[in-house]
């Protein structure tokens, strides 16, 4: 079977997988944990949507079971000394095949050179956390080409300040609200109330902040980290391998589980941290095995699932979301991984692939294979 770059795990198999199966807890206790492996076919081709070369992974997805890709074009600017890649555009496809684009450019307020930070999908709303320039104040500046001659480009030397794009899900532009919140946002969530959440730097001292929002962009109130549970500073020194350079920023994303956002620390040690609307903060830890590592946490209505690294091979555990025990683990036929699972809706796993052009969905199946030891680290 050829490698699957993108692919979609419509297992619904997953209906009756529980059946028959010890509780989560008891399998916990024993560490016998039931093994699966997932086979799928491809289907027809989104209608109406035409896949660029590119995403930008991970997939996303809402709890309806709407999935939202990141289309990353072709194009943009390719000359010294400004190389630019165009703006992306997010798509929504809902489970029906019906599909939405939401672009950042639609906003009619005058903004100029405006740039993706972030963006959140929720079941009713999705909200863009962008960086632009209120005013356009171009100013020439001069740089050296590759032939030795001098050339000129234009830029706009206004100061850039972050701003909030509201869209309905239907793609449609509802408001812009400017963020005042005292700290550099990196990603921003909303919940089902319209209450915001945001996670960020400071700006001084590179400390992590999270705080809770108010739809006009101004804060509501800071929330406080538990001790360890996440980086002292947003900027790491050195990456996963032990290598690499200094400076980078920690990765990390939001993802709706229930009424809740849980911050996800991506590869690393530190939990995973569920934030109520209330503003409350659960530490949960992954009981993984030793060096295996989270990648990421795939939005579900039932349980809790993540896409990990180490180990034998690239899996997807589910954990049990009070306990943070493994309680199933699933491979693809032939070791083939998906770089992105969208989500896991009423028991089917969500994701793409390209096709001729085209986002091509692949519906798979999950059988028990064996139980195998399994020793939490």
């Amino acid at each position: 079977m050829r490698q699957v770059v993108m692919s979609v795990l419509l297992g619904t198999g997953l209906a009756v997988l529980g059946q028959g199966q010890t509780s989560p807890h008891a399998i916990a206790q024993s560490q016998d944990v039931p093994q699966y492996r997932i086979s799928f076919e491809r289907k027809e081709p989104v209608a109406g949507i035409d896949a660029p070369p590119a995403f930008k992974l991970p997939f996303e997805c809402t709890t309806d079971g709407t999935a939202f890709i990141t289309m990353m074009p072709v194009g943009g600017v390719t000359q010294p000394p400004l190389y630019a890649p165009p703006p992306l555009l997010l798509v929504s496809i809902s489970l029906s095949g019906q599909a939405h684009t939401f672009p950042i450019d639609q906003p009619t307020e005058r903004l100029y050179n405006t740039r993706e930070i972030d963006h959140y999908a929720s079941d009713s709303a999705v909200v863009f956390l962008v960086e632009a320039a209120s005013e356009n104040k171009p100013i020439k500046r001069t740089y050296t080409k590759s032939d030795g001659t001098s050339g000129e480009y234009s830029y706009n030397s206004a100061e850039r300040h972050m701003f909030l794009f509201f869209f309905d899900r239907d793609g449609k532009h509802k408001s812009t609200s400017e963020l005042d919140i005292g700290f550099r946002a990196l990603h921003i969530g909303v919940f089902p109330s319209g209450t915001l959440l945001a996670f960020g730097y400071d700006p001084k001292n590179h400390s992590t902040r999270l705080a809770m929002v108010k739809e006009d962009g101004t804060l509501l109130r800071s929330l406080q980290i538990g001790k360890g549970d996440a980086p002292e500073s947003m900027f790491g020194t050195e990456n996963a391998s032990g290598k690499g350079p200094a400076g980078y920023i920690e990765p990390a994303e939001f993802v709706p589980i229930g009424h809740s956002i849980t911050l996800v620390q991506n590869k690393s040690a530190f939990p995973l941290l569920e934030v109520s609307e209330g503003g409350a903060i659960r530490a949960l830890h992954p009981q993984l095995p030793k060096g295996v590592t989270l990648n990421s946490v795939i939005v579900s209505d039932h349980n809790l699932f993540g896409q990990v690294t180490g180990g034998e091979q690239d899996s997807i555990y589910e954990i049990d979301p009070q306990s943070g025990a493994v309680t199933r683990r699933f491979e693809l036929e032939d070791g083939e991984i998906p770089a992105s699972i969208a989500c896991i809706h009423d028991g089917k796993f969500l994701s793409f692939d390209h096709g001729e052009g085209k986002l091509v969905p692949l519906v798979g199946t999950a059988e028990l294979s064996r139980s195998t030891a399994f020793a939490p680290r």
